[in-house]
């Protein structure tokens, strides 16, 4: 039985909406457990809340929630941002859509010969990619493969996001005990006073940290965890538009008023990015 076009959309929604809770509330109790331990350096009072009661309050389902949410996962510079960061550029290179982009670039059209010749500031291999080919025929052909994808993708989403919030609050931490212990310094007594959770906070997060990061290492020669499951998922996704060139000869080569096909000059068939 063909699974229907909304139930399909709920099935990829799933994960997505299950990475956005995860990374909303592990923020949020990081956030909160900083504010509570050290509210004598931040000079507040703040009383230790069960976290069924604290999800409950308006302010944070009203304000802290979406802000948390637009801030880190909405935002999703792993996806879109241009960086140097080796995530990052791990994570975007793995793109199936730049098989496609590097298709044409190693074709002996140019974009005077052929009316379809995709450069990179167009996106238009972005768009092939997502909504012909991934929401297209290779869905068509295999849904799971899809789900496969989505998921994957959510993992290195989350590992990464974590991570930064996690050293976000280290460094946070680390700060708040050294300006603390400065005023002190300046402008009061000076006198060393750390608790043993002001200590033990900031090292259980950068032992997570750590163990998190030699878990899973976004190395270009030989990731690992979650970075190497997306490599492997996306070359399965670059071996089906390997083979299946007529279906991209026809998508886009002969696209509108296209006549031509791909023809891999001789100079980069030896050097083949994928």
């Amino acid at each position: 039985m063909k699974e229907s076009p909304k139930a399909k959309d709920k099935s990829l929604e799933a994960p997505k909406k299950k990475l956005e809770r995860l990374i909303v509330i592990s923020s949020f109790i990081i956030g909160y457990f900083y504010i509570y331990i050290f509210q004598n350096m931040l000079h507040i009072k703040v009383k230790f809340i069960e976290f069924r009661t604290l999800i409950q309050m308006p302010l944070l389902t009203s304000l802290i929630f979406p802000l948390i949410l637009y801030l880190i996962v909405k935002s999703d510079p792993l996806q879109r941002k241009p960086s140097k960061r080796k995530a990052i550029r791990f994570f975007q290179n793995e793109f199936p859509s730049k098989y496609i982009l590097e298709r044409c670039e190693r074709c002996l059209e140019n974009e005077k010969s052929c009316p379809n010749y995709i450069k990179a500031e167009s996106y238009d291999h972005i768009k092939y990619w997502f909504h012909d080919i991934f929401h297209g025929a290779i869905e068509n052909e295999n849904p799971q493969i899809v789900k496969d994808t989505f998921e994957k993708g959510y993992i290195c989403k989350l590992v990464y996001y974590f991570s930064w919030t996690l050293l976000f609050f280290y460094v946070l931490g680390i700060l708040t005990i050294v300006f603390d212990h400065f005023y002190l310094y300046i402008f009061d007594e000076f006198k060393f006073q750390l608790s043993a959770s002001q200590i033990f906070f900031p090292l259980a997060l950068i032992i997570i940290v750590i163990l998190i990061k030699s878990l899973n290492k976004a190395d270009e020669k030989s990731p690992s965890g979650c970075w190497q499951a997306w490599r492997e998922i996306n070359r399965i996704n670059v071996s089906w538009l390997r083979s299946h060139e007529d279906f991209l000869v026809q998508l886009i080569c002969r696209s509108g008023l296209g006549t031509k096909r791909f023809r891999e000059n001789d100079c980069n068939a030896c050097n083949p990015r994928f």
